[in-house]
């Protein structure tokens, strides 16, 4: 890790210095996820009677509701009757001989996607026949991709997330899902990714086998600080936040901070090679305290430097006013 620092701090020219400021922000984190549409609840529609089918108005692939006539089986006799209606209209004789010989509507027990259907119009059946195999309805069965796996926690804590997805067939249909629930999966004591299950509406656009991808959106936190991945250094398993601060005397090998950090703050010291394209501070060379930087434009200009104290002039020689006479060489 180390060696990776360095090689990073060593590349003035491809990472060059750029100042920016910690800020506040809404944390939003994006967890992409696959999975494909199933169908759950699957069951058979069979025939009751002995019967020939008379008409099927289900096709596969549809959603129909408990109301919803999938097919009409006629008994043996009505069929019977309806083969011998020589010019009769068949709606009339099925209204006249229908309430004799009640012709069976097929219908779901509830809402149901039909996933097949083993009907022909004009066929005869058996008793207990297979006429349709359909679904209770489809669900959405994903998994949180192993690289994204560590956010499994911020799922579980968050106040909430959306699901967005659309088939791999179609990446410009954009559906969306709420609430989605997580069952994270294990390798060791660490989560390697995790499963979920969403129930689709009825009347969905997607049909079972479809392969689809997405995203979990989720909003973590709001207003809370923040710094750029690229100023962050990693070392011996800790991070660190380059920080300016304002500095005072150098003495014996320590530098006087005077702000920017508070007593007790863990530092990282870089040697020679990973301060490669840094200027060092002079020792002994006194800063004016770092500025009150709030955005990444204000407060970032250089503060000039005082301008050093002139020298004290020469001091003056001391006179002496004492008279000591008349001088004896002055005449």
């Amino acid at each position: 890790m180390r060696a990776l620092l360095a090689a990073l701090l060593l590349s003035p020219a491809a990472r060059a210095a750029q100042l920016d400021v910690v800020r506040r922000a809404t944390v939003v984190i994006r967890v992409r996820v696959t999975g494909t549409v199933v169908a759950h609840d699957n069951f058979r529609l069979k025939s009751t009677i002995d019967g020939r089918v008379e008409a099927v108005t289900a096709s596969t692939g549809s959603w129909h509701g408990p109301a919803d006539t999938l097919a009409t089986l006629s008994s043996t006799e009505l069929a019977a009757m309806l083969d011998a209606r020589g010019g009769q209209d068949q709606g009339v004789l099925e209204d006249r001989w229908g309430k004799v010989y009640h012709p069976t509507p097929i219908r779901c027990p509830g809402i149901c996607y039909v996933l097949k259907s083993f009907l022909k119009p004009r066929t005869w059946v058996k008793p207990q026949a297979v006429l349709f195999e359909a679904a209770a309805g489809l669900k959405l069965v994903g998994r949180v991709l192993t690289k994204d796996a560590r956010y499994l926690h911020r799922m579980t804590t968050s106040s909430g997330y959306v699901l967005t997805y659309w088939p791999l067939s179609n990446p410009d249909l954009r559906l969306t899902a709420r609430p989605v629930s997580l069952a994270a999966e294990y390798s060791g004591s660490r989560p390697s990714g995790a499963s979920f299950e969403w129930e689709l509406p009825p009347n969905s656009a997607l049909s079972p086998g479809t392969d689809w991808a997405g995203e979990i959106v989720i909003v973590v936190d709001r207003d809370v600080l923040v710094a750029p991945d690229a100023s962050l250094i990693l070392d011996s398993g800790f991070l660190y936040l380059p920080m300016r601060v304002g500095i005072g005397d150098a003495i014996d090998g320590v530098t006087e901070i005077l702000s920017g950090a508070e007593d007790g703050r863990p530092i990282l010291i870089l040697n020679e090679a990973e301060r490669a394209g840094t200027e060092p501070a002079k020792p002994g060379e006194i800063l004016p305290p770092a500025a009150d930087v709030s955005a990444p434009n204000e407060g970032l200009r250089p503060v000039p430097r005082p301008a050093p104290a002139p020298a004290p002039a020469p001091a003056r020689q001391p006179t002496n006013d004492k008279d000591f006479g008349d001088d004896p060489y002055g005449r």
